[in-house]
């Protein structure tokens, strides 16, 4: 009677582990879902952001120094 006590108690220990196991992987993985869905476009975003920013100070650049960015220009008797 003992026995089969301790033998039901190991089973029931078990089992619980086995739960504790399985539920903190399937919390871990639903996680790692969220962040990986929140920070793909989050990342877009930023580079997207990055992209216009250094667009707009190149146009800023350009607007400060217009002589700067000239393209050089072929003399006059060099016309063809």
């Amino acid at each position: 009677m003992i026995a089969e006590a301790i033998h039901t108690a190991t089973a029931i220990g078990w089992a619980i582990v086995a739960w504790i196991v399985l539920t903190s992987a399937a919390a871990c993985l639903a996680l790692y879902a969220v962040v990986v869905t929140v920070a793909t476009p989050i990342r877009a975003a930023c580079r997207a952001l990055t992209a216009a920013l250094a667009a707009w100070r190149a146009l800023t650049a350009l607007a400060e120094h217009p002589d700067r960015y000239k393209p050089r220009q072929r003399p006059l008797w060099a016309a063809a």
